[in-house]
Formats: C-alpha cells, sequence, structure tokens
C-alpha cells in the first residue's frame, strides 16, 4: 500500500510539473510566429516559434504578449495550456496614385532595444529614415536620425561603432523578400512550395527555415524566417569552414540562439508588391550567456514601421526632408509613436527605456 501510494504520489507530481504550452494566433486562427512572452516585469519566458507556439511557460501566471504587427495583450495563467488570440495593429497605409514623378519616398521610423535579464533594457536607439527609391535604376537612397540612450558608457560606444549597419537595417530594401532569400539560398537548395491556401513554406537540404503568408482581407504578405539558421547554412554550403567555426565559437558563449526576421508588405490583387509596399519588420535575437555561474537571457529587438510614402519629384523630395525632420528626444519619440498608431511597448520595458 505505501509503495502504491508514494507512486501515485509521483504521478500527480509529474503531472503538476506538466509543461504549460502557450498557442498565440491572430483573429483567423493563424499561428503567430515570434510572439514575445515576457512577465508584468519584462522578465523573459519565451518567443513563439514558426507556427506560433511557445511550448513552456515556465510556471508563470501573468504574462505579457507582444507583437510588432499585433496589440500588446496581458494574459492571467491557470497552469493550464491556453490559446491566446491577438487583434493585428491599426497600421494600414494609405494607397499612393501612381503619377508621373520620378522617385518615390518613403519615410520609416525604427526602435532598437537591448534587453538582458539581469539588468533589465541596456540600450535603445530609436529615429526615423528618409528612403528614395528610384524605380528606374532600382536604387534606394537613405538617411537615417536617431537619439540612442544606454546604461552604461560603453554599451553606447560599441553600438555607435555599429551605427552604419543598424541604419542599414532601417532601410526599405530594392529587392524583394523571396528574390533575397532564393539568391542567399542557391546553393543550400533553396525552394518556396504552396502548403495551403495562401501560405508557402520556406526550405533548404537541412529543413524548413520559415513561411510566406497571405492575408487576401488586409491585402498582407508576411514574411517569417530564421536568418541565423538561413547564414549558418548559407556558410556551410559556401565551404566557409574557418569561417563557420569562428561562427559557433562566438554562438558558444551566446547559447541557444535564433535570429528571427518578421516582415509585413502590401500586396494588390494579383500578389505584386514593391520597396513602396513596405508596412512593417522585425529582427528579433534571442541567447543565453553565462554571468557569474548563472544564465542570464539576452534580447536584442530592431523593429521599423512605414510612417509616411509618396511619388515626388526632386525639388518634392528636398522639400519632405526638411519638413520631417523631428528634433530627436525620447518624449518627441513618444509624442511620434502615438500619432501614427505605432504599437507600443510592454509598459514595463518602456518603464526601464525612461530610466536610462
Amino acid at each position: 500500500m505505501k509503495k502504491y501510494l508514494l507512486c501515485l504520489a509521483a504521478c500527480l507530481i509529474a503531472i503538476g510539473a506538466k509543461a504549460q504550452k502557450i498557442e498565440v494566433v491572430d483573429t483567423d486562427g493563424n499561428g503567430i510566429p515570434y510572439a514575445s512572452i515576457l512577465t508584468p516585469d519584462a522578465d523573459y519566458i519565451g518567443v513563439t516559434n514558426l507556427e506560433g507556439i511557445l511550448s513552456d511557460a515556465k510556471g508563470a501566471k501573468d504574462i505579457t504578449v507582444s507583437h510588432v504587427a499585433f496589440k500588446t495583450k496581458r494574459v492571467k495563467l491557470d497552469g493550464k495550456d491556453v490559446r491566446i488570440t491577438l487583434e493585428e495593429a491599426d497600421f494600414s497605409l494609405e494607397e499612393i496614385t501612381v503619377e508621373p514623378k520620378p522617385f518615390i519616398y518613403v519615410q520609416t521610423y525604427y526602435r532598437l532595444y537591448i534587453h538582458n535579464e539581469e539588468d533589465g533594457i541596456i540600450y535603445y536607439r530609436a529615429g526615423l529614415t528618409d528612403n528614395c527609391y528610384d524605380p528606374k535604376k532600382k536604387v534606394v537612397t537613405a538617411k537615417t536620425s536617431h537619439i540612442s540612450k544606454a546604461k552604461m558608457a560603453i554599451i553606447k560606444a560599441i553600438v555607435g561603432m555599429l551605427g552604419s549597419a543598424l541604419d542599414e537595417l532601417s532601410q526599405i530594401k530594392a529587392e524583394k523578400v523571396e528574390d533575397r532569400i532564393l539568391k542567399k539560398g542557391k546553393l543550400m537548395g533553396m525552394t518556396i512550395t504552396d502548403v495551403a491556401p495562401g501560405k508557402k513554406r520556406i526550405d533548404d537540404k537541412w529543413g524548413t527555415l520559415g513561411y510566406i503568408t497571405d492575408d487576401k482581407d488586409s491585402g498582407l504578405r508576411r514574411f517569417s524566417y530564421d536568418f541565423h539558421k538561413l547564414f549558418m547554412h548559407y556558410m556551410e554550403a559556401k565551404g566557409m569552414d574557418k569561417e563557420l567555426a569562428k561562427k559557433k565559437k562566438r554562438d558558444e558563449k551566446k547559447k541557444n540562439r535564433t535570429e528571427t526576421d518578421y516582415s509585413v508588405y502590401q500586396i494588390d490583387e494579383n500578389g505584386n508588391y514593391g520597396p513602396e509596399d513596405f508596412v512593417m519588420m522585425e529582427d528579433l535575437t534571442n541567447y543565453d550567456v553565462e554571468e557569474d555561474g548563472k544564465t542570464v537571457h539576452g534580447i536584442n529587438g530592431m523593429q521599423v514601421y512605414t510612417i509616411e510614402r509618396a511619388y515626388v519629384t526632386k525639388e518634392e523630395l528636398k522639400l519632405r526632408k526638411k519638413q520631417n525632420k523631428m528634433k530627436m528626444t525620447l518624449q518627441n519619440i513618444k509624442q511620434f509613436e502615438q500619432k501614427h498608431n505605432i504599437p507600443p511597448l510592454p509598459a514595463s520595458v518602456q518603464k526601464a527605456i525612461d530610466g536610462l
């Protein structure tokens, strides 16, 4: 009898310790990839996979679910598996009429944050990028202005050295996303395959890297893929053994590293789009590092949103760049986000930024 009770107790403990699954979906029931799951105090729990699933809530009772393209939601958990529906952020772009003007002006707003589980937000950067697209030459030129804050001056200095690379992330690209993916993945046997109405899967010879989904109601195309895997596979296929070994060695210091790309474009009735149809993107890097004998999680997040777009002449382009300048202060940035319906960061994250 005693042995039976012990076995029963062990079973009950095992059942109680079962990981709680979180599934995050949109209003149509489609899984939302790369949704960030945090506690209200901004402690990291995890990020959903390509199917919109986080396998373990890590015992959290209260969570905040946020995503670059959806409204943030706070949810109470009761230990059971849960399905959370997010509403799409009200971020539709007005159509631009094709006129006999040589350039397309696209202004983007971006914000970058570095979050360390031990120290909270340790760096923040935000600003505006004026993009000019020449459809004939298929070239984008851009100029970025920004504000940045950091807890430690050394962090600001290090990230400042990467300024040009960060600016490039905030710029629209002349080349279509599918073309960039296929070009990069030519050596890797990259394919884009229809798997369901409005849904395509991105694969290479190692497996699935991401998905492309179309929403006919909103006229949006979403790209979600694991850039870190894509880059690692590219180096392996290219035979870049020394570079790959260095990359893996660096990744050993940042374990369980993932770097995910998510972007949204407006498409016409035929599924066509151009640089001027860019809506938003997020580059999200997650990793674990060892500090003082314990594992600490880090997140680097880069978000970009289109604010304005128009066909312009060279003179009109100069005028728009002049008119769209803004004094870079945190207060101005907050007001700008509210004016343009940019989804707010979780309150705890914003509070940490304000305290930098």
